[in-house]
């Protein structure tokens, strides 16, 4: 019977959006269906009333649920890759200083970013116009830039 019990708990973690929506969408199709009671002139029905905003409520829950477990997992993952990269943190810096291994680091991370922000425009005009006109390439500083025409035509 517990592992039956954590298994259902575990299944209403991971799909109580997918869970609660159709009480949300029962719970207002109640209340909907009370204004029309109400407006037809038929006896407003209390236990409608009451079987609605119960569905809302059981909706809500679930979804909560579900949003509260999709949060904390997005956060636990951000706080380990925090973690980790703290761990290294006194092999980059010293004395608010970048130590020789910190600063090959960075180099080598501005070097990707602008590798990849190269081929990201050369990749957009391929687009724009339909062939390559040109290629990357590194420059002395360990940025890259585009290298338009050669044996590419303009």
């Amino acid at each position: 019977m517990g592992k039956l019990v954590k298994l259902l708990w575990h299944t209403i973690k991971r799909r109580g959006e997918d869970i609660g929506l159709p009480f949300l969408i029962l719970g207002c199709l109640c209340i909907l269906l009370q204004f029309v009671l109400v407006l037809t002139g038929l006896r407003a029905e209390t236990s409608l009333l009451g079987v609605a905003f119960g569905l809302i409520s059981v909706g809500l829950g679930f979804t909560a649920i579900g949003m509260g477990t999709k949060s904390d997992k997005r956060h636990t993952d951000l706080l380990e890759r925090l973690d980790k990269n703290v761990a290294r943190l006194p092999l980059l810096l010293k004395d608010d200083m970048l130590t020789p291994s910190g600063q090959l680091l960075a180099k080598e991370i501005l070097g990707e970013q602008s590798k990849s922000a190269a081929q990201k425009r050369l990749d957009e005009d391929t687009k724009k116009v339909g062939y390559v006109r040109g290629e990357i390439y590194e420059v002395e500083n360990g940025r890259w830039a585009i290298h338009w025409g050669g044996k590419y035509p303009l």
